[in-house]
């Protein structure tokens, strides 16, 4: 009799999780999602320009002058190598405390560092990189460029910046900002993203072997006197290469990831889609646009020569035009100038483009089926620039101002501007709108205090609070510049000069920038106050899912401002201090029960509850 063994195949009793523990499982997936997508949002940024990642050097772990450290990534195109470091945490500041070390011991000595990574990385993959892809171009280390860049999905503290040297924080909003421009314009993006690291024109790529600083362009001048433009404008004409406008050019403003409203410029005034187009009319047409591009420069960057005939020698020489502070030409110089030498510096940023930034960047350096025509025509076809060049003397501020208006100017005629897109542009042209300033407090009230980083700021930020209907609502009646007002901050500003900004044509940038700081100080005083309060239990946090206790939002904010207008009206302005004695019992205030057009209802019961 065959005995017959029965198995009994072995069973895993199913582990139910509790609440807590899905809810906490469901947290840390979320935040591993959100540091993949972000490094593969960097990643594909640099890719775009044209940077290789050098596989094998992430996570590997070395000790280089006694400190024993690891980097996420490591990226080079041609002589600039970027070392690279990822982090997700809500508050960055131990974590990059403790790179800190390593980042000032790298930036001490970088090129002592270049060489640790050649001979003495625990792997020799940097070596190998090096060898076959740098080494006979750059044979010299110090002829490469290292940059340290620290991408923290969330604000670092300007302490915690200060904490480390040289090092630059590729911070989420200027991601977005390279995101957006390098997939429109690819590779041509490296020149905005070497100015943002500080690396000159001279010291990438091949010129580095060379010590050309400018190139000269044939062109002709015409003063104010023949253009009607304001005392001491002019006007050049001259035709440049595709390749030399790009890598000088910017869009409407040069600081485009340094000022946040710029990056919404910058999103809006570069069309993909008509990029592309016209890509193909020149991968198909092979000719150059013929509508000249409109641009501005600053004459501290170009050089002016008249070409004369030497009859003596024969020859032709280049005579120096000389302009004034106020950009007048000197005694010996006509009044109409022709047939001149214009001699541009090669740096980024530096032709500010308001029209024809499709023309120019059509013949960007990218990577579809049109660029092996493309790569050709960038260096050959010249494109016709009309460029005004300002005054020595013309401020940042007038010449962002004269940029804005042009462009209005430039298109209000043809195709209907996208009507976000002009708002921004008219913030620019009135900075000095109650709607401008009030913006600009909403920043500095973001960047430090109790609603730090709980604002809005670019269109990409998520589970934060709008800051539209706070500006109109909450914030203009409150600062609106009048000196007769009883409830605005503008009536009891103490500054003897405060009436200047009234003035129609104010361009006094200090003085609202002084308005912009007092009004901030006033307005967190009372929030500081208010958040001792209410900061328990996480009810100073906006409501969702995972934080139903959540009250802070469009309504509380614009409650408090509107309690703040009832205290200057009555002259009752406190410390921080004073508010929190005032506010005691506030917890139990029933703030649900107010809608988003309860704004003023709600200010008036706090104000009568506890201030009266």
């Amino acid at each position: 009799m065959r005995k017959i063994m029965e198995t009994k195949r072995k069973t895993h009793k199913k582990v139910v999780l509790t609440p807590e523990q899905k809810l906490a499982r469901k947290i840390q997936q979320a935040k591993n999602r959100e540091k993949k997508n972000q490094q593969n949002e960097i990643r594909k940024i640099f890719s775009n320009m044209g940077y290789e990642r050098i596989p094998g050097i992430a996570g590997v772990h070395f000790t280089y002058d006694n400190r024993t450290t690891e980097m996420d990534d490591v990226f080079v195109c041609e002589n600039v190598i970027l070392l690279i470091e990822y982090t997700t945490e809500q508050k960055p500041g131990d974590h990059l405390l403790k790179k800190s070390v390593f980042y000032n011991k790298v930036n001490e000595n970088y090129t002592a560092f270049i060489d640790f990574l050649i001979e003495k990385f625990p792997n020799d993959v940097f070596k190998k990189y090096y060898n076959e892809k740098i080494k006979e171009k750059y044979p010299q280390t110090y002829q490469l460029q290292l940059r340290i860049l620290y991408c923290s999905r969330y604000d670092v503290g300007e302490e915690q910046r200060r904490n480390v040297s040289s090092v630059y924080f590729f911070d989420y909003h200027i991601v977005q900002y390279f995101k957006m421009l390098t997939k429109v314009i690819k590779r041509s993006a490296k020149y905005e993203f070497l100015n943002y690291v500080n690396i000159p024109h001279q010291d990438y790529a091949e010129n580095i072997l060379n010590s050309s600083s400018s190139s000269k362009y044939k062109g002709y001048i015409l003063p104010e006197s023949r253009s009607s433009f304001r005392k001491g404008y002019k006007i050049i004409s001259f035709y440049i290469d595709a390749e030399s406008l790009i890598r000088r050019a910017y869009v409407l403003r040069r600081e485009s990831w340094r000022q946040e409203e710029n990056i919404r410029l910058y999103q809006r005034m570069l069309e993909n889609s008509k990029i592309t187009s016209m890509r193909k009319y020149l991968h198909e047409q092979g000719r150059v646009f013929i509508n000249n591009i409109i641009a501005t420069i600053s004459i501290d960057d170009i050089a002016l020569k008249k070409i004369r005939f030497d009859a003596e020698n024969k020859c032709e020489r280049e005579e120096q035009i000389n302009i004034n502070k106020a950009g007048d030409f000197a005694s010996n110089n006509s009044a109409h100038i022709e047939n001149i030498i214009i001699e541009i510096k090669d740096k980024y940023n530096i032709i500010g483009i308001i029209d024809g930034q499709h023309r120019i960047y059509a013949y960007h350096e990218g990577n579809d089926i049109y660029e092996n025509t493309i790569r050709t025509l960038r260096q050959q076809q010249n494109l016709l620039v009309t460029c005004i060049i300002y005054p020595p003397q013309e401020s940042q501020y007038e010449q962002n101002r004269f940029e804005a208006n042009l462009f209005l100017e430039i298109n209000k005629n043809q195709k209907k501007i996208n009507s976000a897109l002009q708002q921004e542009i008219e913030l620019i042209v009135s900075p000095f709108s109650t709607i401008a300033i009030g913006k600009d407090i909403l920043k500095v009230l973001n960047e430090n205090g109790p609603l730090r980083s709980k604002l809005v700021q670019y269109s990409y930020d998520k589970h934060k609070i709008s800051t539209a209907s706070i500006v109109s609502y909450g914030l203009r009646p409150l600062i609106k510049l009048d000196s007769t007002a009883s409830d605005s901050l503008f009536r009891v500003w103490d500054n003897p000069n405060k009436l200047k900004l009234i003035e129609k044509n104010c361009n006094d940038d200090e003085l609202r920038q002084q308005y912009v700081e007092f009004c901030s100080t006033k307005i967190r005083d009372i929030l500081i106050a208010f958040k001792k309060h209410l900061e328990l239990d996480n009810r100073w946090e906006s409501y969702s899912a995972v934080n139903k206790n959540g009250i802070l939002g469009v309504v509380l904010i614009n409650g408090i401002l509107n309690v703040l207008r009832l205290l200057v009206e009555k002259n009752q302005l406190y410390t921080p201090d004073e508010y929190y004695n005032k506010l005691n019992g506030i917890e139990s205030f029933s703030f649900r029960s107010y809608t988003s057009s309860q704004y003023r209802k709600m200010g008036e019961m706090i104000y009568q509850k506890f201030f009266m």
